[in-house]
């Protein structure tokens, strides 16, 4: 039995200590040494974006944020910036699937290290930023660590147990170290925003170009969806707890004397509902009705799909446009 055990062992030991060594000499979700920004790879969103500000924060002195999931790529920084007072620094502090949590946790970090927060835009998604896990442990959107109190090597072992899971990703992140082959990062080295053409831009309205990367057949599975799609309302999805979270967010915005307006980000109408009224009534009625902003549902901006890169994501034109109507 002894025997049986011990070699029961050493078949599951000896596999986890050579991923072990892969992983530490590969650094898949880099985060295991200190890299170059915009050498990303599979780098978890928030991560990077942590990271970026971390290291260019006693430069720039970041005082305006956007917070948000993956759709605050269809925002710039640049074309915000013409209206917010001289000397904003701003940065999109965005991850991929954030959660409300993870808007209050940022927002709590900020205010605990004294760092201003003089203008800030809440990117709501909806049902997403509800629905999600509030501390999910998938490898693209585990919480960093910075904001959860985890040590980092809490947060590697668990990185570590993602990447185990992933036979695909072995293969991947050793052909890639033994090449020195990475996947570029689009994002910009000080705001953080996704698009590299975000600096030249952003005094005009930028064309409808969103599906140039799509082929014929995505745009007419796009149009014909658009076509029969008719609007939907999403189920009340702020309980409670969300709504003491959205309170204490309130609480740290006012301490801060914070600018600030919530967003309720657009989205195809076949892909995703309109807000619920009674979740608007409680935001309006925790933040006020002059800086909630709904885009959700039917509206200008959603009819056209052209506006979309995809069914979850906005183009630069529909955050142009909601910046022009925020601040105009």
């Amino acid at each position: 039995m002894k025997k049986f055990v011990i070699t029961i062992l050493l078949y599951v030991t000896i596999p986890l200590i050579l991923l072990a060594g892969v992983y530490v000499w590969t650094d898949p979700f880099r985060c295991l040494y200190d890299f170059n920004i915009k050498d990303v790879d599979d780098t978890n969103r928030e991560y990077l974006s942590t990271e970026l500000f971390l290291q260019n924060e006693p430069v720039y002195h970041y005082n305006s944020f956007i917070f948000g999931s993956s759709r605050g790529g269809g925002l710039n920084t640049y074309q915000w910036k013409q209206y917010l007072p001289s000397g904003a620094q701003p940065f999109l502090f965005q991850a991929w699937s954030e959660s409300l949590t993870g808007i209050e946790l940022k927002l709590n970090y900020l205010n605990e290290h004294h760092i201003p927060i003089d203008n800030a835009l809440i990117l709501l998604d909806i049902p997403g930023t509800y629905a999600k896990e509030q501390l999910p442990h998938a490898a693209l959107s585990i919480k960093h660590y910075l904001f959860t109190g985890q040590s980092k090597y809490v947060y590697n072992a668990i990185q570590f147990f993602n990447y185990i899971q992933k036979p695909s990703l072995w293969i991947k992140s050793i052909r890639n170290c033994a090449r020195g082959v990475r996947v570029m990062c689009a994002s910009d080295t000080i705001t953080n925003d996704w698009e590299r053409t975000n600096k030249d831009n952003f005094y005009e309205l930028p064309l409808q170009d969103s599906l140039k990367q799509c082929t014929d057949m995505t745009r007419r599975t796009f149009f014909t969806k658009w076509e029969r799609s008719i609007e939907e309302v999403s189920e009340p999805l702020i309980n409670d707890c969300f709504e003491d979270q959205l309170r204490h967010m309130r609480a740290i915005l006012e301490a801060n004397h914070t600018d600030y307006h919530v967003i309720i980000t657009p989205a195809p109408c076949y892909t995703n509902p309109a807000i619920n009224p009674k979740d608007l009534l409680i935001l309006q009625a925790v933040f006020g009705v002059k800086r909630v902003h709904n885009y959700s549902g039917r509206n200008e901006m959603t009819e056209d799909y052209n506006n979309f890169s995809d069914p979850e994501h906005f183009g630069l034109r529909v955050g142009y446009l909601i910046v022009e109507d925020i601040y105009k």
